[in-house]
């Protein structure tokens, strides 16, 4: 059993690991930490991360911890300010929600899926997590692309070839809606497809608003659309909450075909 001065020694290097640059060890990454692409169809997703590295709300916007805090505080206040505009379903005490959040408490529910209101589970410095979610589509050569939302760029698409380019290093889960045939599935990326161009907002709740996404929103709804299955188990899109990839990652209805390591351990 350990003692008490060994348990404090064990977590204090785990949040050394979770807060320091990433380093070279980290940055190496072997076939183990990639599905094999021949695995893919149209209408599965990738989630990619960097090993022991702090993730960012926003994909694609490096970031460390208090950086991202005051971005996040910044652009909460701005998004309260514009309520009535941008969430005019919001009823007061979801507005009052967003206004009283503190960043640790959104980090843990959004990118760590840790209930709400929950005592201690909020821990600063806490990044070994995904943050990011693309959704595969494999053409009839049998090229694999990747159709994502970017913070920056909005609704893109590479070939996964590409994607892993600029994602060096990273890690990547993936998984597949359960219990529907290829045809079905592929119409996932068909409608993804049509929202290409659009512009990224991760402030923009309602996951039923096509003029803006975030990258899980994205994901969300073209399942949606596609194959009126709401993932999560709620048809509602209009939320008072983030979707996340964590959620996407772990809902039921998905399947982990290649599944690296435990969520938030790595």
């Amino acid at each position: 059993m350990l003692t008490r001065r060994q348990s404090l020694t064990l977590l204090a290097g785990s949040l050394w690991l979770s807060l320091r640059p990433l380093g070279a060890d980290a940055q190496s990454t072997g076939p183990a930490q990639l599905p094999d692409p021949a695995l893919f169809k149209s209408g599965d997703f990738v989630w990619p991360k960097k090993p022991r590295a702090y993730v960012p709300y926003i994909s694609g916007r490096p970031a460390d911890p208090a950086t991202d805090e005051a971005n996040w505080l910044k652009e909460r206040n701005e998004f309260i300010e514009e309520v009535p505009r941008k969430a005019p379903y919001l009823a007061p005490l979801a507005i009052d929600r967003i206004r009283n959040l503190t960043f640790s408490e959104f980090y843990a529910e959004y990118i760590g899926g840790q209930e709400p209101d929950t005592p201690g589970v909020y821990p600063r410095g806490d990044g070994l997590y995904v943050g990011h979610v693309g959704i595969i589509e494999v053409d009839q050569s049998q090229t694999p692309w990747v159709i994502e939302a970017l913070y920056g760029q909005g609704v893109v698409r590479h070939t996964y070839t590409d994607w892993l380019a600029g994602r060096p290093g990273e890690i990547v889960w993936l998984g597949r809606v359960t219990d529907y045939p290829d045809a079905e599935r592929a119409k996932i990326i068909i409608e993804a497809k049509t929202q290409l161009g659009k512009p990224y907002n991760f402030w923009n709740l309602d996951l039923s608003d096509t003029a803006e996404f975030y990258c899980s929103k994205l994901a969300w709804w073209a399942i949606l659309k596609s194959l009126n299955l709401a993932i999560d188990g709620d048809p509602n899109p209009k939320r008072k909450f983030w979707f996340s990839p964590k959620q996407l990652l772990y809902d039921d209805p998905i399947t982990r075909l290649f599944d690296p390591c435990s969520y938030g351990t790595c």
